[in-house]
C-alpha cells in the first residue's frame, strides 16, 4: 500500500508551510550532501513524496538523518528529518536527477 503522507515515516518537522526555495536553502546550508529529486514520482518506505516542483533531499550522514521535503496541498511545503538506514542514502542517490553537491561547483 502506498501512503500519501510523510507522517508514516517521520513527525520530526524542521520547517512547515515554507516555500520550496526556503526548504532548498535550508538543506544547502545544513547538509553536507544533497540531491535533487523529481516531484511525485519517488516512493520512499511505501510513501509517495509529493512535491510541487523538483526539490533537494539532504543527507546528514554522521547523524544518520535524511531531510525530506514534501508538499501537502492544504498545508504547503514542509521539511522533515528521517532516521536513516544505510540503504536509504543509496535509495535517494539513485533516484536523484543530479548531484548538487558543492564539490561539483
Amino acid at each position: 500500500m502506498v501512503f500519501r503522507c510523510l507522517k508514516h515515516i517521520s513527525e520530526d518537522y524542521i520547517l512547515s508551510d515554507a516555500t520550496p526555495d526556503e526548504v532548498n536553502a535550508y538543506i544547502v546550508e545544513h547538509c553536507e550532501e544533497h540531491y535533487e529529486i523529481p516531484p511525485d514520482v519517488v516512493i520512499f518506505r511505501e510513501t509517495r513524496i509529493l512535491l510541487e516542483c523538483p526539490m533537494l533531499v539532504g543527507f546528514r550522514r554522521q547523524k544518520r538523518k535524511i531531510l525530506v521535503p514534501f508538499t501537502k496541498r492544504c498545508a504547503g511545503t514542509s521539511l522533515v528529518e528521517v532516521n536513516a538506514r544505510k540503504k536509504d542514502f543509496e535509495f535517494f542517490r539513485n533516484r536523484a536527477w543530479m548531484n548538487i553537491d558543492e564539490s561539483d561547483s
